[in-house]
């Protein structure tokens, strides 16, 4: 049998919810200021040159 009463499971149970929680959050929002929005990627320099030969590097039929 268990040494902790049905209410220290509960609490206990709840307080590991609440520490995933957090983790999860931390997790999915570290390092999320570094990400490319939409509207922020980079502007090419109009000097260089297009690459106009396409990539034929993969899988072909």
């Amino acid at each position: 049998m268990s040494g902790l009463s049905p209410d220290e499971i509960v609490e206990l149970t709840e307080i590991l919810m609440v520490l995933l929680g957090i983790g999860i959050i931390w997790a999915v929002y570290h390092g999320s200021e570094r990400a490319e929005l939409p509207g922020d990627a980079q502007i090419p320099d109009p000097g260089q040159v297009d690459d106009t030969v396409p990539d034929q590097s993969g899988r072909t039929l």
